[in-house]
Formats: structure tokens, C-alpha cells, sequence
């Protein structure tokens, strides 16, 4: 008899422990979603119950972020530097100047951090301009990021009223290093949105597809919400526009677009409406879809030519004046719906 209880409990215990087993053998959904950056943050990712990501590794990656890049933040990086202060440059700053630098070649200048002033100018910056009294030729003369080296981790301007605004880059990065710490951890499902700049892995497992993205519909008065609707694996994608971002000058009811031309300081709507890009990382998604946004149509195609490695959707408008999209061979791989 004792040793029929025993065999019992054990077969018992085999049943039980199979149980658990199998309820650990599926990943389990978990989503992190908030506000940061001036914008939302959404995270969802599949994983164990040992290997979950944690509100506050979230949190310490965007308060690294604003301690070095916020404009509105007086005691950041930034600001300090934008103030015309010394500063021994941590290895997050260092990090994102030197992709910018590359990023400035890449895109012909399009792509510019040291646009700080002319977005005060316009009204965009952190310090609200009430006029456009200010010397726009002067302003100029402080933008260009190959005016700027480092030297000792420190900052040298060519031009000391140069000020920086690394917004265009710093999301899709931030979405980067989530990544980072999601693959550390050995999750390989998950889909980050910061703001629009969004960067997927693996399968949407609920759905058993790929990631699902939308680019938004730039007619705020259509009753379509999405233009387009795609899937991603392994990809980032990052899209900017001017048609909810913008000013109206109070006295001359002109209106100014916050994507500005680094070349000739400009901030007018061109005929891009929206400018969506693929890429591998998501701060090169982030930076290249602004450049494409500060030009012109025929800007945007030169600067598809020259770089290959992204995959890029346009809505404009043509000739006839009538909405119309343009998009690499190979964006044509992430349609779901024609």
C-alpha cells in the first residue's frame, strides 16, 4: 500500500510539473505604453515571466535621453551647450554626433542638427519667438553641422551662437537602444512606437503575422485614417510630415511647417506631404525621413538615388495638383493592402 501512495504521488507530481511546463512553453504578451519625448511611447513584446522588461529600464533610458538631448531641460547637455557652455560630452551625446556627421554626408546637408536657431526663428524652439524681426542671414551663418567637431569630448562651434536640436534623430534612437535591451534579454518578438518612429522583431504571436504599421492619411479631412497599411519583421520604420506640425504668423497669417530646409533656412510647405521610411535602424529612418520632408519632390528622388540601402514611400502632390504617393521597388514588399 505504501508503495502504490508513493507511485501515485509521483505520477501526481509528473501531471502537475507537465502542467507547468506547458503554461511557461507559450510567451506571454506584455505591453509598457506612456508618454516621453513631448509624444506617447508604446511597447508590446512576447516573453517568459523571467525575462520581462521593467517600467523602470524604460524610464532610465528616456531620462539618459533628455539628460542629454532635451532643449527644454535647462540643466541637459544640450542646453548647456546652447547656452555657450563648456561640457565634457557623455558617450550617448558623442554617440549621436557621430551618426548625425554621417548622416549630414548621407543626406547632402538635408539632414542638420544645427538648426537650433532657425527653429527659435520660427517659433519652434524652446525659446517661443513673438516676431521674425531677427537677421535670417545672420541666423545662417550658424547652421551647418560641419561646422562643429569634437575635440577632448568636448564641443568646438566654428560659429559660437550655433545651437543644436537633435529631435530628428533622437526617438528613432531611443527606439534603437529599447531593442538593445529587448535582445539582451533574449526577447525577439516585439513591436516599439515611439512618437511614429517604430522598429518591430518577430511575430505579432496573438495574430500569428508579422508586425501591422500604418502610414497615417496626410488629409485630416478624409474619413480614411490610414493611407497604407503594411508588415514588418526585423525592420524600422519612421515617417514625418507637416501637415499636423505648423504655425500660422498671427499678423501675417502665414504659415510656417516645423520641417525646415537647412540650405536655404526656409520653413514653407513643399509638395511633400509625408515621407515614410524603411531602414535597419531607427535612427536612420528618423533622419532620413526628415531630410526628404526639407526639400522638394526632385530633391527627395536625388536623395533616394544616392541612398540605396532605405526603402522610402512619398505622398505629394503633382503636377495636376492632385495627391498622389511614390515609393521604392522594395517598399513594395511591406504592402498588406494595395
Amino acid at each position: 500500500m505504501i508503495l502504490v501512495s508513493n507511485f501515485k504521488k509521483i505520477i501526481f507530481f509528473l501531471i502537475f510539473f507537465s502542467f507547468i511546463v506547458s503554461c511557461e512553453s507559450e510567451p506571454k504578451s506584455h505591453e509598457l505604453a506612456g508618454s516621453t519625448f513631448g509624444t506617447y511611447y508604446k511597447l508590446k513584446y512576447y516573453s517568459y515571466q523571467n525575462n520581462i522588461i521593467r517600467q523602470t529600464e524604460i524610464d532610465s533610458i528616456f531620462e539618459k535621453f533628455n539628460n542629454s538631448f532635451s532643449t527644454y531641460q535647462s540643466n541637459s547637455t544640450i542646453s548647456k551647450i546652447n547656452s555657450g557652455q563648456n561640457v565634457q560630452l557623455d558617450d550617448l551625446f558623442l554617440d549621436i554626433f557621430y551618426k548625425s556627421k554621417t548622416l549630414y554626408d548621407k543626406t547632402n546637408g538635408m539632414f542638420d542638427p544645427s538648426i537650433g536657431l532657425l527653429l527659435e526663428y520660427y517659433g519652434f524652439g524652446p525659446e517661443k519667438q513673438t516676431s521674425y524681426n531677427s537677421n535670417i542671414n545672420l541666423i545662417m551663418q550658424s547652421v551647418g553641422f560641419n561646422k562643429l567637431n569634437i575635440v577632448n569630448d568636448q564641443l568646438v562651434k566654428k560659429n559660437i551662437s550655433t545651437k543644436l536640436d537633435f529631435n530628428a534623430i533622437a526617438k528613432g534612437y531611443a527606439v534603437d537602444i529599447i531593442s538593445k535591451l529587448l535582445n539582451s534579454k533574449d526577447i525577439y518578438n516585439y513591436l516599439i512606437d515611439i512618437g511614429g518612429e517604430i522598429r518591430s522583431k518577430g511575430m505579432n504571436l496573438e495574430k500569428n503575422s508579422f508586425w501591422t504599421v500604418a502610414i497615417n492619411n496626410p488629409d485630416l479631412d478624409s474619413n480614411k485614417k490610414f493611407y497604407k497599411i503594411l508588415q514588418l519583421n526585423d525592420k524600422s520604420i519612421a515617417t514625418s510630415g507637416n501637415y499636423r506640425n505648423y504655425r500660422i504668423d498671427s499678423i501675417t497669417n502665414k504659415k510656417y511647417v516645423h520641417t525646415l530646409n537647412p540650405l536655404n533656412g526656409k520653413s514653407e510647405q513643399t509638395d511633400i506631404l509625408s515621407a515614410s521610411v524603411v531602414a535597419n535602424t531607427c535612427f536612420e529612418a528618423d533622419a532620413f525621413a526628415t531630410a526628404l520632408m526639407a526639400g522638394n519632390f526632385n530633391d527627395a528622388k536625388e536623395l533616394i538615388k544616392k541612398n540605396n540601402l532605405i526603402q522610402v514611400y512619398l505622398i505629394y502632390v503633382n503636377s495636376e495638383n492632385k495627391v498622389s504617393d511614390y515609393y521604392t521597388d522594395g517598399f513594395s514588399n511591406y504592402f498588406i493592402i494595395p
